[in-house]
């Protein structure tokens, strides 16, 4: 207690270095705990589950001619059949997508996308939360349906909605349960479930697809409980009997040069798979957290050396009072005590300031919002936490504590009283390369963050191949619309601020869009090559309508559009981009014939488009076939879904245009709400994580510069108070006042340089990892050396700044006071 009372003391005695040290080590610990919050989140998903690592989703690849397609979604037939084959699978849950589901509630009518239908295992295998209803029965008949909490609230207020009845256009659904709301780290966010025994109420239906190919069918996500984790690998090391029993004699039957194999996939790693797999929901970038984590670390690397930094300077001047404590008779243990004690304590009030900004930060300004993320500030429920911020902050003051406590400790008390240990140029040493490495990573930091905004900038300005501006969608409820396309398109372009209208299938809908910016989906595609061989590949395919060309504004490098007056085009002409006729080796691909391996005659190449992405520029362009889905009934049974309105509007008078929209489209559907999205607005969806992550790492590049600057200033202090003498002898010799505080900063400027050097090919390797996400990237050498300038210059301005408030003090004042000092 003596000892802490006399820390307190010199906290409050020094109180200029007291305020650097706390603040430096205070902002240090709360970045660093506010994004131990966000990736301790990331790196929890999915596991709620008491028994994930027994659970796996099982995905599916389909080899076509030696080509593998990896999916998300398994036939709704396969796990049945796995569990009667293979002992170590416990239990199975499948869930079905419901896409976006129109309900009707009295006269409420309202659009819900997180819906899925779900196995009565479901509540068995995870650990969802019913509030009420029971477990084992919930999902067991068909037409009922659970709801989250939120969920209910939202349209049934405050009252109790458990046997009430919800339609939708194809079931009138009781609802059975409430659910408590899933957490934010859940790869499938759900708001609801609907019993999957709704989808099998036609048992001879039911049969007939699975007889005819069922398994061979991509439907549900599919999740295995297993007995022991150990038991998926001996299932997939087993599959081939599976395989050779169920699936083999359906492609011998239908002659086609395929195979199928499962991957069985933790749970807790769907979220971050490096090569997420088809239809899958939007998943993380593992990268992102790696990146997160080690700044994380490094601010408080910085914080910390911060610390040292000033607690060892401070303790150089301590010399004296080491002298006096040692002939008043205190021994090398009492020192060594008061120093770690002190160094320790200033360290804990660090981290009660850093929990106090972190719980402001977070509960108060709501950080959450900045972060995307939800995160909750709640050290005692969060043991993991807090311990390990303890743990740190106890250690820094540890090491702090080391100089002064074994050094100063360990020197005679004639030399402490001389003032011997201000000599020492080992410390000094220490303290700049210590300095040189906040400058290595500050630096690095701002680098990388100029060239992340860059790249985000330079994906933004490419060109898509096609117009994304002001480009609306909406989508047809029903028949009613869709029935009367060519009317409703006369109806639109009347108004003047409505450049162009067509339609097209948007396959998967928004839910299963991930990378997907136009709604293109993947097809098993037989085509004739430059040897007129016929081959089987899966390829990306678009159903489009008419005028869909030119009001998006692709651009026919040959032959021509479909025509709405040959009625045949849909039938017998499709479009191909470039990329496809140059996988194909075509020189003239006009004529080539290519299509779906069903229903008959293939259509032949009526046009080709110059390239343009349908996906996001994560991803380069692939080969695609564009078919026309008007007056071919395969394409609109195989593929499902009413076309969707794709409105290309003025950029002037917007409101007035969308309120036009409004008003046509509530008279012509009255029974639905009115709803619409922007193209260049989902475009911008595709980035929003690498924004993010680019915001964000600017943020935490201003912070390293901060707490780099605190330091500096206190090593300035400290070092133009050990040159004061030599100051004022200069200032008596005519030195200028720039020149003294040259010959103070040219010391710091050259541990700047060093560190910039540094920095550069650290920077260089680390963005050239980050751009391996993306298959469009900007002229790394060429915005390296910009960043890096920049960087540069600022890290120099802005430490002369800080070094020039202590020298131009010092360099002003009489040189008679300072010959006098000390």
């Amino acid at each position: 207690m003596k000892n802490i009372t006399l820390a307190l003391r010199v906290l409050i005695k020094d109180k200029f270095y007291s305020l650097l040290n706390i603040l430096g080590l205070a902002v240090g610990l709360a970045v660093a705990m506010i994004i131990f919050l966000y990736v301790q989140s990331d790196l929890s998903y999915d596991k709620m589950h008491s028994n994930h690592d027994h659970i796996f989703r099982v995905t599916s690849t389909y080899i076509v001619s030696g080509k593998a397609d990896n999916f998300s979604v398994s036939s709704q037939f396969l796990p049945k059949a796995l569990q009667a084959e293979y002992t170590e699978i416990e239990k199975y849950v499948r869930m079905r997508p419901g896409g976006r589901v129109l309900f009707t509630y009295g006269d409420k009518k309202f659009f819900e996308s997180g819906v899925f239908f779900a196995d009565s295992s479901t509540f068995s295998v995870f650990d969802y939360e019913l509030l009420e209803g029971d477990p084992s029965t919930v999902l067991d008949n068909p037409n009922t349906i659970i709801l989250t909490e939120s969920l209910a609230k939202k349209h049934f207020g405050n009252r109790n909605p458990i046997g009430e009845i919800l339609e939708t256009p194809q079931y009138r659904l009781q609802v059975n349960g409430i659910m408590k709301d899933l957490p934010e780290n859940v790869h499938i966010p759900i708001d609801g479930f609907i019993s999957y025994a709704t989808l099998e109420t036609n048992k001879e239906l039911l049969e007939q697809q699975r007889v005819s190919g069922g398994l061979w069918t991509p439907t549900d996500f599919v999740f295995l409980q297993f007995r022991q984790p150990e038991g998926a690998q001996k299932v997939l090391d087993q599959f081939s009997r599976f395989y050779d029993k169920y699936m083999a004699p359906f492609v011998q039957q239908a002659n086609m040069d395929i195979s199928f194999k499962p991957a069985f996939m933790p749970i807790a790693d769907m979220h971050f798979t490096n090569n997420p797999p088809q239809f899958d929901l939007p998943t993380g970038n593992k990268n992102y957290t790696y990146i997160f984590t080690a700044i994380g670390i490094f601010i408080l690397l910085l914080a910390s050396i911060n610390y040292m930094n000033l607690a060892s300077a401070r303790a150089a001047n301590r010399s004296k009072e080491v002298g006096v404590r040692k002939a008043l008779g205190s021994t090398k243990a009492a020192l060594m005590a008061q120093f770690m004690s002190e160094s320790i304590v200033i360290a804990l009030v660090s981290l009660l300031l850093a929990s106090g900004l972190v719980a402001g930060l977070v509960e108060g300004i709501g950080i959450s919002n900045a972060l995307d993320k939800h995160l909750t500030f709640a050290p005692l429920s969060n043991p993991t936490f807090s311990l390990s911020f303890v743990a740190i902050t106890v250690l820094i003051g540890i090491i702090s504590g080391l100089y002064p406590a074994f050094f100063l400790s360990s020197i005679s008390t004639t030399s402490a009283l001389k003032g011997a240990a201000k000599s020492g140029k080992g410390s000094m040493n220490m303290r700049r390369v210590l300095v040189t490495f906040q400058f290595f990573i500050s630096i690095a930091v701002i680098i990388s963050t100029l060239m992340m905004k860059n790249q985000i900038e330079f994906l933004s300005g490419q060109d898509l191949g096609f117009n994304k501006e002001n480009v609306v969608i909406i989508n047809m409820q029903d028949t009613t619309v869709s029935n009367r396309l060519d009317f409703i398109k006369g109806e639109l372009m009347q108004n003047p601020n409505i450049l162009g209208v067509t339609d097209a299938v948007v396959v998967g809908g928004d839910a299963t869009l991930g990378n997907n910016l136009l709604g293109a989906s993947k097809s098993l595609i037989r085509a004739e090559t430059a040897d007129s061989i016929v081959s089987d590949q899966t390829y990306p395919v678009m159903f489009i309508g008419d005028d869909y060309v030119k009001t998006m504004k692709l651009e026919l490098v040959a032959g021509r559009d479909f025509d709405k007056d040959k009625p045949s085009d849909p039938r017998t002409g499709v479009l191909v981009n470039e990329a496809m006729a140059r996988r194909m080796g075509w020189e003239e691909p006009l004529g080539r014939e290519i299509g779906l391996p069903f229903g008959g005659e293939l259509p032949k190449v009526i046009g080709v488009i110059k390239d343009f992405n349908a996906f996001s520029l994560h991803t380069s362009i692939e080969p695609m076939v564009i078919f026309h889905y008007k007056n071919n009934p395969f394409i609109t049974q195989q593929f499902g879904g009413l076309p969707s309105f794709h409105i290309s509007v003025s950029g002037k008078g917007l409101s007035g245009t969308m309120d036009y929209l409004e008003r046509t489209f509530t008279e012509l559907d009255p029974g639905h709400p009115f709803e619409y999205r922007f193209l260049d607005t989902r475009a911008e969806e595709l980035y929003r994580a690498d924004t993010r992550q680019s915001k964000l790492t600017g943020t935490l590049s201003y912070i390293c510069i901060f707490i780099s600057c605190l330091g500096l200033l206190g090593l300035a202090s400290f070092s133009t108070s050990q040159r004061i003498k030599e100051i004022g002898v200069r200032k008596v010799l005519g030195a200028s006042i720039f020149q003294l505080v040259y010959m103070i900063f040219r010391d710091v400027l050259a541990l700047i340089i060093i560190g910039f050097v540094i920095s550069i090919p650290v920077s260089y390797y680390i963005i050239d990892q980050w751009l391996q996400e993306f298959a469009y990237q900007m002229p790394l050498a060429q915005t390296l050396a910009l960043a890096a300038l920049l960087s540069g210059v600022l890290a120099i301005a802005v430490a002369f700044i800080t070094v020039s408030y202590h020298s131009l003090k010092a360099a002003s004042q009489n040189p008679v006071k300072a010959l006098r000092y000390e």
